[in-house]
């Protein structure tokens, strides 16, 4: 059986990142997997979050600063 198709086209990005900074982003997950055991959270999906988050405190911001 087929793997059902996503609603959403998305692309592969590959980048580098400072270990640190990669240790921050799988406590994150850690912490999203401590709140909601049942679900199935990996490093892109926690990556792909995190930008959402980082995208969506700019608009907010942007829309203040035009007020």
């Amino acid at each position: 059986m087929a793997r059902p198709k996503k609603p959403v086209v998305m692309e592969t990005v590959s980048v580098r990142i400072p270990t640190s900074m990669l240790a921050e982003v799988d406590a994150y997950i850690e912490d999203i997997k401590a709140e909601m055991p049942l679900l199935n959270i990996g490093r892109a999906d926690g990556i792909r979050q995190l930008i959402a988050d980082g995208i969506n405190y700019r608009e907010l911001n942007l829309r203040k600063k035009r007020k």
